[in-house]
């Protein structure tokens, strides 16, 4: 009897480690850095105002006023 409690306490025990370590999130870093991101970001976001600003630009100047 005490070694089917011993059991099943040691069998909860692993499973409430294995369930642990596989719901908590791990950061798994995959080769590009926060600052390469944000830089990318940025450089989209500008790409898209200057082509914004552009058709803005050429809009105005096909208005004869």
């Amino acid at each position: 009897m005490t070694g089917l409690i011993l059991a099943i306490v040691l069998a909860f025990a692993a499973g409430w480690t294995i369930g642990h370590r596989t719901a908590r999130i791990r950061i798994i870093p995959v080769g590009a850095l926060a600052s390469e991101d944000e830089e990318a970001l940025l450089a989209a976001d500008r790409a898209r105002f200057e082509q914004i600003a552009e058709h803005l630009r050429t809009d105005n100047q096909r208005d004869p006023e």
